[in-house]
């Protein structure tokens, strides 16, 4: 309890590793694209985003459907897209790397990435949209930031004092969902804002007990 405490009130621009590593990754990933358009064609972004077709039968199932639902994390579409996540990792991410250590940071910040491309799939299930981007992940780690918040009793008690919290959130992505974001010209994933979030909620308590060493 008091180690989570602490964590919380860290200055969340003293970068720990991890997180520092993923927006390294994400930030050269992006510059590789923009600089090297030849390489990083729009049929390769194709086969590394995350095509829901791919696994209903629309598409042909190929050997992008196994990898896809990892590499679309780290693509972004745009300047803004990649400056809006890449700040909301560094805002959550460094919390909860402080609070779980790197190893779980990464469980959490994956596990909520395919979460969020499952639930992707389960509404959408025929689309042939190409889905790009760390916002299932980062939802994820939204979401364990408010049940590391909770465990540190800074919320109260009660898990009624989430709930703002949680329809904020959902309500905000399903919003950006349906009437776009500013600056950002392609539809956003609402169901992977919902989805990453729901899983990074789940998998808190459950990783913070797990003993995993860094």
């Amino acid at each position: 309890m008091v180690q989570h405490t602490l964590a919380a009130h860290q200055p969340i621009f003293n970068l720990p590793p991890v997180v520092q590593a993923l927006c390294l990754i994400n930030i050269g990933v992006f510059l590789f694209g923009t600089f090297f358009p030849n390489l990083m064609t729009d049929a390769l972004t194709y086969k590394l985003a995350f095509v829901p077709a791919r696994y209903t039968g629309t598409e042909p199932l190929d050997f992008s459907a196994f990898y896809s639902p990892v590499t679309h994390m780290f693509l972004h579409a745009g300047w803004m897209h990649l400056s809006v996540n890449m700040g909301m990792l560094l805002a959550f991410g460094a919390g909860i790397e402080r609070a779980l250590g790197g190893r779980k940071l990464l469980l959490l910040y994956f596990a909520s990435g395919l979460g969020g491309a499952l639930a992707q799939a389960l509404v959408y299930p025929h689309t042939e949209a190409p889905m790009i981007g760390a916002s299932g992940a980062i939802s994820g780690l939204f979401g364990g930031v408010l049940m590391l918040m909770y465990a540190g009793g800074m919320m109260g008690q009660g898990y009624k004092k989430l709930l703002p919290f949680i329809f904020i959130w959902v309500g905000i992505s399903v919003f950006f969902g349906f009437f776009g974001m500013p600056g950002i010209d392609n539809p956003i994933a609402w169901t992977t804002h919902v989805g990453g979030f729901v899983i990074g909620m789940m998998l808190y308590k459950p990783l913070s007990r797990m003993n995993i060493r860094n």
